[in-house]
């Protein structure tokens, strides 16, 4: 798999489903926002601004909106939207790929570096476990590092 920076400004690898899930996550933020921006503006007229806690909590919230916002935008600027990765049946980013360990078998579905999500089953390229996978193919075993230590899995299947 060709090297993909993940310094500040360069692409950031990403699936076609990931970078829609981004767009509408943008789309629904910044609809979210002129609602948040009345609550400040209601908050701030409630009086003295120093023991306003509805104010500052409003204005918290924005922010926190406000960077959420700026941080969708610039990773959807930098995305580089990735088909499919390598050859057929060896893993990389828009793979589907079965896996084998000591806690029996778990699918995934391998996917760039802003993307991951465990719960989804989203495996990131950036993970230790996505690192490991890239490049291999069915009946590989790999090993990778956990915070509890080293593991092995053995690739079942890709596709």
């Amino acid at each position: 798999m060709a090297e993909m920076s993940q310094e500040r400004g360069g692409p950031i690898p990403m699936t076609a489903s990931g970078f829609e899930a981004l767009t509408a996550e943008l789309a629904e933020l910044r609809a979210r926002r002129p609602g948040m921006v009345a609550e400040v503006a209601a908050a701030r007229s409630q009086g003295d601004l120093s023991e306003n806690f509805a104010y500052h909590d409003a204005r918290q919230n924005l922010g926190m909106l406000d960077g959420r916002i700026q941080t969708v935008e610039n990773t959807l600027k930098r995305a580089q939207v990735v088909a499919e990765t390598g050859v057929k049946g060896i893993v990389g980013i828009g793979s589907r790929v079965v896996v084998r360990d000591e806690f029996g078998e778990s699918s995934y579905e391998i996917v760039g570096p802003t993307e991951g999500n465990m719960a989804r089953g989203l495996i990131s390229v950036a993970s230790p476990l996505g690192s490991a996978l890239v490049d291999r193919g069915a009946g590989d075993t790999v090993t990778f590092k956990t915070p509890s230590g080293e593991r092995q899995a053995t690739v079942v299947s890709v596709s």
